[in-house]
């Protein structure tokens, strides 16, 4: 029996490290949008470093899989009925990896990773109350609109998905007039980096996400939700409070404004994988009646399942994931011998100001084997509502990964799945004094062979203040073991509270004149709009449309005059900027002659064209930054 676990354990091993090098291949030729896409040898080369990076950890791929699928019905049925062509529906992965309140370096927010201004032009509504950034229906039409209108100009669906990241000036700068309305084009080195990036989700996501593969144990129903609260929907769909927040970041507030129609979103964990839209008071339907369709999909993703992973020499690894630490037992007891367990192991929770000679005293466990049981050193102690083992340790957990979080330790993680700490490092070749970086995957359950490298998986770091918009701004508890087991996901408020406020609303400047703002009237000119007028001002498209009681819908008109509250360093007089001009040095110049005509030192010309020295070359061009 033995040599037969030996034995199975080299078998997985060795197709763990084969998933790991084994490649995508992609193809010299394919199609996206109408559009026949000729990739040449130095874009396939970018595009398959982008792959490797993609599926490298078969532990986060699965994830992203397994969190685009929930979404993925409701981009198709978009996209569908808005007439943009199906192949855009991997964008989101891209953008957002499919996280609703992903927040990007430049603020752009959302699904489609939409900044707040260019959100609004698009009609997306974004203010102290609802976000449709992080709407996953609203956020899809808003990117449709964007391409309808790129595509207009360009009559090319490569180029719009271009002009996606550069805008239509930048992309109409940047591309050959020939390639407007092309049916066929060459992807090559020049071609930019952002459609390569796309094609390569393209490529790992095509047989995995989307065209009916969808979760096995859940999917994601809407429910209206117009002029309701959430804890009405809640018991409307018999879900928990903290599960609908989790999936409705979209709502800045509990209550739901009833101006429109608001799609609100409940899990399901039945097997009923297709997107239901319930009406008001409707319970959630069974998956009784899907049998016979279930089947029929089953049998076809199995086969489309098997052809991509023949093609593509690559598989995920499914259930490795779970919630840890685990906890049975009598919780409200916690604090008492022999009341609840963690992991299958009996523990005690620390209570305030404990040391470990009083919970040696409480439990009856000598204080040596509560230091060796939770791997104490021999200077530390306890900590208060923390959670201790009264016997030993496994030597490996019950999955096989976890990705490290921010403010966890190895001791954290140890704890939080029952490991010895010591079989923890050795599983992950660890160092005493190693630093443990966020987004590392430990392998918890096998030691990681010595040709896998150390995988990373992409983890949202907290945003600083500094970074962060202030709607995005949240307070980190501190890190212990009591946050992770029992923090709630939403601030607690009173059942009978309808009007709970997740994000402090956000205070419109007033339009009047201070010490470093002043008040102004602009003239609307011809085709300027509300995004054009707020980006030239540095003023929110809110604030103009409340200094002016104006409605979004309405546009503006030429001629139209708009109070505005602008800084008055706007005004104020800036140095010129000097005139750059090229000279080409004569027979017999110097660079001392040449400082002297132009009126500039000599040392300036040298920095100005990265020279060292004084040396010239007849007919060589220096460039002047004659003053004006």
């Amino acid at each position: 029996m033995r040599k037969y676990f030996t034995a199975l354990l080299i078998l997985l091993l060795a197709s763990l490290r084969s998933l790991a090098q084994a490649p995508i291949a992609v193809p010299n030729e394919m199609e996206f949008a109408g559009v026949k896409l000729k990739i040449h040898a130095d874009a396939r080369k970018e595009i398959e470093a982008t792959l490797d990076l993609l599926t490298r950890s078969q532990y986060h791929f699965q994830r992203l899989v397994d969190r685009s699928r929930l979404y993925m019905p409701y981009v198709e049925q978009v996209l569908k009925q808005e007439g943009i062509p199906e192949d855009f529906k991997y964008l989101p992965i891209q953008e957002s990896q499919f996280v609703s309140d992903t927040v990007s370096s430049s603020n752009a927010v959302g699904f489609w990773q939409f900044k707040k201004a260019s959100a609004q032009e698009l009609g997306l509504r974004v203010d102290n109350e609802v976000d449709e950034r992080k709407h996953i229906i609203a956020a899809t039409v808003g990117a449709t609109k964007y391409f309808k209108r790129s595509n207009f100009v360009f009559d090319n669906w490569v180029l719009s998905l271009q002009s996606y990241l550069q805008g239509l000036t930048g992309t109409q700068r940047s591309v050959d007039d020939k390639l407007y309305g092309a049916k066929s084009m060459v992807i090559n080195g020049k071609t930019h980096w952002y459609i390569k990036k796309f094609l390569a989700h393209y490529l790992a996501f095509q047989d995995y996400v989307g065209s009916g593969k969808y979760r096995e144990d859940f999917s994601l129903h809407n429910f209206e939700g117009r002029g309701k609260t959430l804890r009405q929907i809640s018991s409307a769909t018999n879900t928990k409070y903290d599960e609908l927040r989790v999936y409705n970041k979209w709502l800045n507030q509990s209550k739901i404004p009833d101006d429109k129609s608001y799609m609100v979103f409940y899990p399901d964990p039945k097997r009923n994988h297709s997107p239901i839209v319930a009406s008001s008071g409707e319970q959630p339907k069974s998956s009784g009646s899907t049998t016979s369709a279930k089947s029929t999909r089953t049998s076809n993703s199995s086969t489309s399942s098997r052809a991509a992973e023949r093609r593509m020499r690559f598989k995920p690894i499914a259930g490795n994931v779970g919630a840890f630490p685990r906890i049975k037992g009598n919780t409200a007891m916690a604090y008492e011998p022999g009341q609840v367990e963690l992991n299958g192991i009996p523990a005690i929770r620390a209570k305030s100001n404990e040391t470990l000679q009083s919970l040696a005293t409480r439990t009856g466990v000598k204080m040596s084997k509560l230091r060796r049981f939770n791997d104490i050193g021999d200077r530390g102690n306890v900590r208060a509502n923390l959670y201790y083992y009264l016997k030993n340790k496994k030597g490996k957990g019950k999955v096989h990964y976890h990705i490290v979080q921010p403010g966890e330790t190895l001791w954290d993680i140890s704890q939080d799945y029952g490991i010895k700490l010591k079989k923890l490092m050795h599983k992950n070749r660890m160092r005493e004094n190693e630093q443990l970086k966020v987004g590392r995957v430990l392998w918890l359950r096998f030691i990681r062979p010595k040709d896998i490298q150390v995988e990373y998986s992409n983890v949202q770091q907290p945003q600083t203040e500094n970074a962060a918009p202030p709607q995005q701004q949240t307070v980190q508890p501190e890190k212990t073991l009591q946050n992770r087991v029992e923090r709630p996901k939403t601030v607690e408020v009173p059942l009978n509270d309808n009007h709970e406020v997740f994000i402090e609303p956000i205070p419109l400047r007033a339009l009047e004149n201070t010490d470093t703002d002043t008040v102004i009237t602009h003239q609307v000119k011809y085709q300027e709009t509300f995004f054009a007028v707020s980006k030239e001002y540095g003023a929110e498209i809110d604030e103009i449309l409340e200094w002016n009681n104006l409605e979004l819908s309405n546009g503006l008109q030429i001629g139209q005059e708009l109070k505005l509250r602008v800084a008055k360093s706007r005004f104020e007089k800036s140095e010129p900027e000097p005139e750059v001009i090229t000279h080409e040095v004569q027979k017999g110049e110097t660079m001392w002659a040449i400082s002297k005509k132009y009126g500039v030192e000599v040392e300036e010309l040298k920095l100005w064209n990265n020279k060292t020295d004084n040396s010239l070359s007849l007919g060589e061009k220096l460039i002047i930054r004659k003053p004006k």
